[in-house]
């Protein structure tokens, strides 16, 4: 490829909406330097028409303004369709942290204090827009993802990838949003210490030291979490590479329910249900986690769509022991609608479902059976109570066959 083919990466795009000319001749200057595309609006109702129409990559929106005031202006920005993802950060020279707290349930990402220094700007702009190209990344992996999982679902096997992207999405934004709050504390008060030293020629000793304490604070808050979202990332990792490859080894039993159970968190926390685990800690088996996993998490499903069908309100009990004749005893357990006595012979069947045309396709239960009783080489058995509720108990060997020596023999 030679120099005239090289594809030209558009200027990003800042609205700045300020009523002061003084500030917007500034900033209009200085951004453009750095190579941003400017729009400019001295009013918040002119900022939200030019939003509309110049679809910015970011907003610099100033607080205090006649008529709307930047608070408002931002709700509106969030509340619409094309405006609602534009990143905001508020520009004022108040410092009445409520103020803040306001700007922040407003919809705002950030603030920059009145007067300000170019390096602070520039350097909060480039953060946001980092942010907002990696978070654009992860929707259209989703939307990727999303159409992959329509062909997935048909090797039930690799059906559950989907809910396990949602799942570690779910679990890394807490760790995520802890350290990204305690990286920006800080910044700012890195900002304002410099700024201080700069004007005053010195810093009081009480003042670094309440630095100094913020920021061994700030440290703790980043390597709590960061270390939190690694063992999430690692534990999902074996999550996807047991669903994804049926691979035999050796695990804890306890760690790959609660593995799975973690993927469906997302779904899980849709609905008023709560699901116990209890599992010896030490109990392992060298068998297969991805189908196990699999049979787990349908299990679970089924007693969400049918045991606790119309109901608000139900605990799923997920429990193990093992026999005295080395076989595992694994239990899933609901309290809720239970199976008519006459469809309980049934509910293996393939195709058989009490939900059909309603989102059943009757396969699920079907697919159970057969993980079991050809992958795990166990037993599955219900019992079940109309009104009293189901349990599902699977009896399966510590030592799981070798299923591709059995297909070999066959």
């Amino acid at each position: 490829m030679n120099q005239r083919e090289v594809p030209q990466v558009p200027m990003p795009t800042i609205l700045v909406v300020d009523d002061s000319l003084s500030y917007l001749g500034a900033l209009l200057d200085r951004l453009e330097q750095h190579g941003f595309m400017v729009v400019l609006a001295q009013t918040a109702a002119e900022g939200l028409m030019r939003a509309e129409f110049a679809e910015p990559d970011l907003i610099l929106l100033d607080v205090v303004m006649p008529g709307i005031d930047g608070f408002e202006a931002c709700r509106r920005l969030k509340a619409g369709k094309a405006t609602k993802d534009i990143p905001v950060i508020f520009m004022t020279s108040l410092t009445d942290p409520k103020q803040k707290v306001t700007g922040f349930d407003a919809g705002g990402v950030d603030y920059i204090t009145k007067p300000f220094q170019i390096e602070e700007v520039l350097a909060r702009i480039n953060t946001h827009l980092a942010l907002r190209k990696a978070n654009r990344e992860l929707q259209n992996m989703v939307v990727t993802l999303a159409q992959a999982r329509e062909d997935l679902v048909r090797h039930e096997k690799l059906a559950g990838l989907g809910a396990l992207v949602a799942g570690i999405a779910h679990e890394l934004n807490t760790p995520i949003g802890n350290s990204l709050m305690a990286a920006s504390t800080f910044e700012m008060q890195t900002v304002d210490l410099n700024q201080h030293l700069s004007e005053e020629g010195t810093v009081k000793r009480s003042a670094f030291e309440h630095y100094i304490r913020d920021a061994q604070l700030a440290v703790d808050i980043l390597t709590r979490n960061l270390h939190r979202a690694a063992d999430i990332v690692t534990n999902f990792k074996q999550v996807a590479v047991d669903q994804t490859s049926s691979q035999r080894r050796s695990f804890l039993l306890a760690e790959v329910v609660a593995g799975n159970v973690l993927t469906l968190q997302p779904t899980i926390k849709r609905t008023p249900f709560l699901i116990k685990q209890d599992i010896p800690a030490a109990l392992m088996m060298e068998s297969y986690p991805g189908p196990l996993g699999q049979v787990i998490s349908n299990l679970i499903n089924n007693a969400i769509v049918h045991g606790y069908d119309g109901r608000d309100e139900g605990v799923i009990a997920v429990a193990a022991q093992l026999s005295p004749h080395g076989w595992v005893s694994l239990t899933v357990e609901d309290s809720g609608n239970g199976i008519q006595p006459a469809d309980v012979r049934r509910i293996f069947d393939p195709f058989f479902t009490t939900k059909l045309g309603v989102g059943g396709s009757g396969l699920g239960l079907n697919i159970v059976h057969n993980i079991v009783t050809e992958v795990l080489g166990g037993t599955i058995h219900v019992e079940s109570e109309l009104g009293g509720g189901t349990r599902f108990t699977l009896t399966l060997p510590m030592l799981a066959p070798d299923v591709k020596k059995s297909s070999a023999d066959h």
